[in-house]
């Protein structure tokens, strides 16, 4: 006799913000310029939304060479695109409407930012699927490694993200003026020593990542 199954839902339950933005604005798109309207590529990981939204008059297609219609919006999905998709649009004259995540958006602002101090990047994720396709479009070819398995893990175990300003300003921490340095009293190299003996290295990597501010 086969067991009982229990399956639990979750309440509340539900798109996250961002899936539910991409969805309205091809819902918005269709109502003010009439159907068809282009997505590139799926909007959200959901085959009966997008099923619902190709009924109302939604055309996805991969690339925008597929566009068949020039003259008809295109969106682009919740996953993000490379710069290079917007760049093709103009150059062919299509008018497009950005759908990307906002935290997918953010992803891509602090990938350009730690470029630009210096960081090394590591993506961990898939290589194929849209929205890492999208980061690692952000920036020059070869700027962001992507992690997809152990041995990818092992083979940048050796290398660490490293940045010339994060560097100084922990070397500035460490520096104290002789003149200002203090002996502690016993009670407070106590205390001192308790607090390093009950720190976990968790705690100890993530004071480091803090001090760093990254």
């Amino acid at each position: 006799m086969k067991k009982e199954l229990k399956i639990y839902l979750a309440s509340p339950r539900g798109f996250c913000a961002g899936v539910k933005r991409a969805i309205e604005i091809v819902e918005k798109a269709i109502n003010k310029y009439g159907a068809p309207v282009y997505v590139r590529h799926e909007i959200v990981h959901n085959k009966q939304v997008v099923d619902e939204l190709r009924e109302k008059g939604a055309i996805f297609v991969d690339e925008l060479s597929d566009v068949k219609d020039r003259s008809r919006p295109v969106i682009f999905s919740a996953h993000g695109v490379p710069k290079s998709v917007p760049d093709e649009a103009r150059l062919k004259n299509l008018s497009y409407v950005d759908a990307t995540c906002p935290l997918v958006s953010k992803v891509h602002r602090e990938s350009e930012q730690l470029h630009k101090r210096g960081y090394e990047i590591f993506l961990i994720g898939h290589k194929n699927h849209p929205e890492v396709i999208g980061t690692m479009g952000q920036l020059p070819i070869g700027s962001i490694k992507l992690v997809e398995t152990k041995k990818d893990v092992m083979r940048t175990s050796k290398k660490r993200p490293t940045s010339k300003s994060a560097g100084k300003s922990m070397d500035k921490k460490r520096k104290v003026e002789p003149s200002k340095k203090r002996k502690r009293t016993p009670s407070e190299s106590s205390r001192k020593k308790a607090k390093i003996s009950t720190s976990s290295p968790i705690q100890v990597i993530t004071q480091k990542i803090n001090a760093m501010k990254i």
